[in-house]
Parts: structure tokens; C-alpha cells; sequence
């Protein structure tokens, strides 16, 4: 196989710089999920999301790249009841913002 497939993602060769980068490599292998860079990423980006949850706990709407990494995540915040409410409240905007 050529390296034409490199648009749809980050192959080996190629440096991962961004959370949507991280993101995807850490779905499509295992190895991916526990590279180092991807770690570092996702962990920074998911520390990064809880503390906007935390601040506003009643208030604050993920963005659907914030989201995806908190769906990533999902197991790790299982029975709190802060992040079942910050996932509401994304489906909640998502449906108002797509009238539904």
C-alpha cells in the first residue's frame, strides 16, 4: 500500500500535533492508544474539559471536539453524576442548535 491513505489520518511517519489527531489514532489501534504523544494529548485535553465542567458545573456545553474526547473517556467518569449532567447538557444544546 502507497502512502496515498495518509488523508484520512496521522500514519506512523507522521507527527501527531492535535487532539482530533490524537483522537483518531488512539480509536483506530491499540498501539495508538498507548502511544506516549497520544496519551500526553487526550489526558491534557480531558484535564482540560473537566476543570470548564467543574467551574460550571451547571452551565458549561462541551464542543463536539471537547465531547468526543469526553465520549473517549466515558468509562473513567461512570456514576458522576457531573459528568452524566455535562453529557445532557451537550445533547440538550445539540438538539436545541439542530432543531429538534
Amino acid at each position: 500500500m502507497s502512502n496515498t491513505d495518509s488523508n484520512h489520518g496521522p500514519t506512523r511517519h507522521q507527527a501527531i500535533t492535535t487532539v482530533a489527531q490524537a483522537l483518531e489514532a488512539a480509536r483506530d489501534t491499540p498501539e495508538g492508544a498507548r502511544n506516549p504523544t497520544v496519551v500526553y494529548i487526550l489526558e491534557t485535553a480531558l484535564s482540560d474539559i473537566w476543570r470548564k465542567i467543574e467551574a460550571q458545573p451547571a452551565s458549561y456545553v462541551m464542543t463536539r471536539d471537547e465531547f468526543a474526547v469526553f465520549n473517549y473517556f466515558q468509562g473513567r467518569f461512570s456514576g458522576l453524576q457531573l459528568a452524566a449532567a455535562a453529557r445532557r447538557r451537550y445533547w440538550d444544546h445539540l438538539e436545541l442548535t439542530n432543531g429538534a
